[in-house]
């Protein structure tokens, strides 16, 4: 894929079932501590573009990864109590399952948002990247939603499925594959 093809906006709305898979904490964990990974990865790149262009006048700055404040991390879970409880990182995941919140759970939900802003001077076009794995009783989505077909989004994507793919599979009555 070259740079152009990069550029040109899409709609990328892809959606996967994973209901079949058995979600252990364990096997979460490794999943949130990849995306935190690739969280920090797009908060140090946005911080270099930023340092690169600061002291270049508007019409020189040329950004590949500008801040668009809509970037975030999080794993939601909410209990059977009805409480939530928000981990921004994988230590607070970590840290909540040690402390017994992680049981009897009504759903989890990973989100990944990679959003920034790419272009010259004033002129910077958004690039949406949301990435969102839904765990519920019987219903295990993970979904991605673009705005440019861009290979390290992709790559993600892949990686994303690949480690789903390493967690056990049961098929029951109400999911087979």
């Amino acid at each position: 894929m070259n740079f152009y093809e990069e550029e040109k906006e899409v709609v990328i709305n892809n959606e996967f079932d994973y209901s079949n898979i058995i979600p252990t904490i364990e096997h979460i964990g490794i999943l949130v501590q990849y995306c935190e990974g690739v969280y920090n990865q797009l908060l140090k790149l946005i911080e270099e573009d930023e340092q690169k262009n600061e002291k270049l006048k508007i019409e020189y700055k040329n950004y590949k990864y500008s801040k668009s404040y809509s970037e975030r991390f999080e794993v939601s879970i909410r209990e059977k109590t009805y409480n939530n409880l928000y981990c921004k990182t994988y230590n607070s995941y970590i840290s909540a399952a040690n402390n017994g919140q992680l049981k009897e759970v009504n759903s989890l939900e990973i989100n990944l948002d990679l959003d920034y802003k790419r272009g010259l001077g004033n002129n910077l076009k958004y690039h949406q990247n949301s990435f969102t794995i839904i765990f519920r009783p019987y219903e295990i989505k993970f979904a991605r939603k673009s705005n440019f077909n861009e290979e390290n989004m992709n790559q993600i994507e892949n990686t994303i499925n690949q480690i789903l793919q390493q967690f056990e599979k049961a098929n029951s009555i109400f999911c087979t594959k």
